[in-house]
């Protein structure tokens, strides 16, 4: 019997490991309030310093002097312990009952075998094997039970702000669409937050949600199901789809760019740009653009989560100019997209718009 569940989390197996992982999350929502400001403030007065030099250092040289100073040492630490704490403890809890959890996800697939399509030949690209991404073990892909770890610590990692799926209904919300659409596309779902978000925003739509990893897909499944919503899933690569020319109203990728090499997110611009119909939109909530050579505290957080966390693709999307690639495929693109009361904090939201 494990404990209840959280929204449409399942929930833990027993009450030590409820607390445990309560514990990680009230850490890291103390590290993410308290001490990350500090360091940022930190590597913003050091590095306004720095820059005076002639010539200025690299961005590098201000991360390598934050280390020594305690503030900096501390956050640090406890962004990678933490990390670490939230998917050990995810796993360990859930690998308990993990018999039942299966039982879970094959009765959803029997339940409704039209709306998951898994593709057994499927060939994992190379980009998703370099290393565990957010230091999850076994990245998405590599263990049955992925969806419910995922899941739980991303509960963690939004320090209990997204129980409810709030965060991924308002990103659905953003998504600007003419008139009534028909069929609507989250590219990258993951586990399906934003794509069950974009059903229930648009329950006469056809929604569909594509991701690489089997296993948060047939998590994504068995969640929709369980919540009386008909989303179609399937594995597949966002650069090649099996989706027709001009097909798609509108597109949702929410924090896939960074995670993808520049060549992969060029393919999938370009298929994003093929399968949209004409006054179709793609929206895109991202990281920011940093240059190269700022020197300041964000820039640093930045660096850790590529170096320390799982991000390796993460600096060479924040450097590039991502506009001018968009703009490339889409004449009518806007990189600062402010809908109504938006508090978007790291993130920015650029919208294109395929021309009629």
């Amino acid at each position: 019997m494990s404990r209840p569940d959280i929204g449409t989390l399942r929930g833990a197996a027993t009450l030590d490991d409820e607390s445990y992982l309560d514990f990680v999350e009230g850490l890291r929502g103390f590290n993410l309030g308290t001490m990350v400001p500090k360091l940022v403030q930190s590597g913003n007065a050091i590095g306004a310093a720095m820059g005076k030099a002639e010539p200025p250092p690299s961005v590098h040289a201000l991360f390598h002097r934050l280390g020594d100073v305690p503030v900096a040492q501390m956050t640090r630490r406890m962004m990678r312990s933490t990390q670490l704490m939230m998917w050990s403890g995810s796993f360990r809890s859930y690998g308990r009952f993990g018999d039942e959890l299966a039982g879970w996800l094959d009765e959803a697939e029997q339940a409704t075998p039209g709306l998951l399509t898994i593709d057994p030949d499927f060939a994992y690209p190379d980009y998703a094997r370099q290393q565990d991404i957010h230091l999850m073990p076994g990245s998405y892909q590599d263990d049955a039970l992925a969806g419910f770890v995922y899941h739980y610590g991303s509960k963690i990692f939004f320090t209990g702000a997204n129980d409810d799926d709030h965060i991924h209904r308002v990103m659905a919300d953003w998504c600007p669409v003419d008139g009534k659409p028909g069929r609507v596309l989250d590219i990258g779902c993951g586990i399906g937050q934003s794509t069950t978000a974009l059903k229930q925003r648009f329950p006469d739509a056809e929604v569909y949600g594509i991701d690489i990893a089997a296993p948060m897909l047939r998590y994504a499944h068995a969640r929709a199901h369980h919540m009386g919503l008909a989303v179609h899933f399937a594995q597949a690569s966002a650069a090649h789809t099996d989706f027709a020319d001009n097909s798609i109203d509108a597109i949702l990728s929410m924090i896939l760019f960074h995670e993808l090499p520049r060549e992969t997110a060029e393919g999938v611009i370009r298929e994003a740009a093929r399968i949209l119909r004409p006054g179709g939109t793609i929206t895109i909530v991202d990281f920011p653009h940093i240059p190269q050579d700022e020197l300041s505290g964000r820039h640093c957080m930045r660096l850790f989560d590529s170096w320390y966390n799982g991000e390796p693709f993460a600096p060479g999307f924040v450097y590039s100019d991502f506009t001018a690639l968009l703009r490339e495929h889409f004449d009518d693109v806007d990189d600062d997209y402010r809908p109504a009361a938006t508090s978007t904090g790291a993130l920015q939201i650029r919208v294109c718009r395929k021309s009629a």
